[in-house]
């Protein structure tokens, strides 16, 4: 199919050239991951991370904490990493278990995070764009598709994706409209857009009467649908009509932990 996005090739090429790039830093990147309980999605991600960043020679230290932790001490470390100048990076794996945030929001771990080292793009103020927004950068960017002047919908409109993609699409010269539940004729914003992304986490939300004819389409969601991992578009109804499209699994996720990779690695040269 020659307009289907192929982001483990993608991801391959990144990570050449971020292997690269780390080989002439002189030193070795350092990333601490703090990660509550035992949630076997957030486990299998740390470990994917975990994974990736010894393979590029970056220095990965978990830390795991029982979800009867006490907040103060998770806090005192995230305190303790933001002084030791050999942690270049530190993340908070989400979500954070309620039983063990209690009474505090869960964005009060990771705002304790000093800019310079939120790789995770949460704290305001942070200098990165969370791995996920910025993997659909970069996929924007690789695939050269033009942002200035079009009109890009995005639907969702999370911290972590919908927002970040949205303002940085914003920057680039597009004219950004974001959908959300609330928002009344969806269909009819949707199928005007010259680039659709679609982080609602819904699966199959977006099928052909919300696309319009030649749309670059950029599928974040994940979901299981009848035992299998789905997106948010239906692929099979949406493929014919995109200019190019990207499938779910296989196209913003394996983008996603290489853009983390980078998010490190770009914390090493802000500070040199």
């Amino acid at each position: 199919m020659s307009n289907l996005i192929d982001g483990r090739a993608l991801a391959k090429v990144h990570e050449e050239r971020l292997a690269k790039k780390i080989k002439l830093l002189g030193q070795k990147p350092k990333v601490v991951s703090i990660l509550i309980g035992d949630d076997p999605a957030s486990v299998l991600y740390t470990n994917l991370k975990q994974k990736k960043a010894e393979e590029l020679g970056i220095e990965f230290a978990p830390i795991r904490f029982l979800v009867d932790e006490d907040f103060d001490k998770v806090a005192g470390k995230i305190r303790e990493f933001n002084g030791d100048p050999s942690v270049n990076g530190i993340m908070v794996q989400l979500p954070i278990p309620d039983k063990f945030l209690k009474d505090h929001d869960w964005t009060e771990l990771p705002h304790l995070i000093t800019p310079e080292k939120d790789v995770d793009g949460l704290v305001p103020g942070s200098p990165f764009l969370s791995a996920t927004a910025r993997a659909v950068i970069s996929i924007l960017e690789d695939e050269n598709v033009e942002v200035s002047g079009k009109k890009a919908v995005v639907i969702g409109r999370s911290d972590l994706v919908g927002k970040p993609v949205a303002e940085k699409l914003k920057e680039m010269g597009a004219e950004v409209e974001v959908v959300h539940r609330s928002t009344p004729e969806p269909t009819k914003i949707c199928d005007q857009a010259d680039i659709l992304i679609s982080a609602a986490g819904s699966p199959k939300l977006v099928r052909s009467d919300r696309v319009k004819e030649g749309a670059v389409v950029i599928d974040v969601g994940t979901s299981e649908l009848d035992g299998k991992i789905v997106g948010d578009v239906d692929f099979e109804e949406v493929a014919p009509k995109a200019s190019k499209i990207t499938p779910s699994p296989g196209g913003v996720g394996p983008m996603t932990v290489i853009s983390l990779m980078e998010n490190v690695v770009e914390s090493v040269t802000r500070r040199n």
